[in-house]
């Protein structure tokens, strides 16, 4: 690569990997396993360990971090690249968009909910180094470290292959994305539009509460309903309570475009005298 990244080459280079792998024997594996899902042999291998290296694994060196550090600064430089990355495909996919569609679409796209579901489907989770405490809490699931090594891994692989090949590996990923834009956009927006409509005519915003939860093999999900008023209009559930309320507020948007919830409903249901539909 050239020397604008020699900042964080040069730190990839002290990766203390002997040191690193008295914790976590596996590491070859896990640089593997990478290898395999970005479809990139790294030249340097201390560059894919090094973006799988979560903060919470510094615990292992309390007293002496010489060698060892965690993908952060990878983070940063992946976060970047990808919002590079989604605004130009973008752009080139959608040219009837104005520059605040592309934004939100842009946002849809990258955001911590987006790139958490593709390093879950990815497996990356299962391939960060972590200390201790946080595997036992099940950190691999949660939302922010997943978005945070796609992030790193992103970063990894421009660093090794180079923005073409970044670039390539990327597209594979969002290439549907793009595809289905307009539809990816709506559903970004589609709380904010139910939000708006309830607003508008009974001039108070439906709530969302979280009624259960429901463990998965693979994660604990969060139910969530949909009120207005105090009737429920609709349930959902996911690995967030984010992702839950907005597939509730999707389900809630669609009865409004079915013709099943309509104005003078609402607001029979957000008045004392309450009617379920």
């Amino acid at each position: 690569m050239t020397s604008r990244f020699r900042f964080i080459e040069d730190q990839i280079e002290k990766l203390a990997v002997d040191k690193l792998k008295r914790h976590f024997p596996r590491c070859d594996e896990h640089v593997a396993r990478l290898e395999k899902v970005q479809g990139h042999a790294y030249r340097n291998k201390k560059t894919a360990l090094a973006s799988l290296i979560h903060r919470s694994s510094l615990v292992y060196w309390p007293n002496d971090k010489s060698g060892v550090f965690s993908n952060e600064k990878l983070e940063y430089l992946g976060d970047s690249f990808l919002n590079f990355f989604v605004a130009t495909e973008a752009m080139a996919a959608h040219p009837e968009m104005n520059e605040g569609q592309l934004s939100k679409l842009r946002a849809a796209i990258v955001g911590t909910e987006s790139l958490s579901r593709k390093a879950r489907d990815l497996g990356l989770g299962e391939m960060l180094l972590l200390g201790k405490g946080e595997a036992l809490s099940l950190g691999q699931k949660r939302q922010n470290a997943l978005a945070d090594s796609f992030e790193a891994v992103t970063a990894a692989l421009l660093l090794d292959a180079g923005e073409e090949g970044a670039r390539r590996w990327l597209f594979e990923v969002f290439a549907a994305d793009f595809v289905i834009g307009k539809e990816t956009l709506a559903h970004f927006d589609v709380k904010t539009r139910f939000q708006q409509w309830t607003q508008g005519i009974v001039g108070q915003p439906p709530t969302y509460k979280v009624v259960g939860t429901m463990s998965t093999p693979q994660a604990t999900e969060f139910i969530v309903a949909g009120f207005v008023g105090e009737t429920e209009l609709a349930r959902a559930s996911a690995v967030s309570k984010r992702d839950a309320s907005k597939l509730v507020a999707a389900k809630m948007q669609a009865l409004v475009d079915r013709g099943e919830l309509t104005a003078e409903l609402l607001i029979r249901l957000a008045s004392p005298s309450k009617e379920k539909i």
